[in-house]
């Protein structure tokens, strides 16, 4: 494959080896000179258990042979709600700010 997306699937995945299954699995996929596009948050959240964030240095280990150029690109989802509930705008002010952003999107390539 040229791009493998995976969009919030490793934040629902608490067990590390199936994580690096999967990572390893979806390198396998892509053909050299192909990418995993990645999007999940990186930081716990403290009312789903369920779920746990995945770090930048964790994207790394998954993926140790990879390039990866990581943006973070979401405001904070319980903090996006409350400051759209004043006004949309309020969004993109509050995005600005990077450590309010809980979300990377990432370009992982394959040499």
């Amino acid at each position: 494959q040229d791009i493998v997306f995976a969009s919030t699937v490793f934040s629902s995945l608490l067990d590390d080896a199936f994580q690096q299954r999967l990572a390893d699995t979806m390198w396998r996929w892509l053909k050299p000179g192909g990418a995993v596009l990645w999007y999940d948050f990186t930081v716990n959240n403290p009312r789903n258990p369920d779920v746990r964030g995945v770090p930048l240095a964790r994207v790394a280990g998954l993926f140790p042979q990879g390039s990866i150029r990581a943006r973070r690109v979401t405001l904070a989802p319980p903090l996006a709600r409350r400051v759209c509930a004043w006004h949309p705008a309020l969004y993109g002010v509050f995005n600005t700010v990077p450590w309010l952003r809980t979300h990377v999107l990432a370009w992982i390539h394959k040499p």
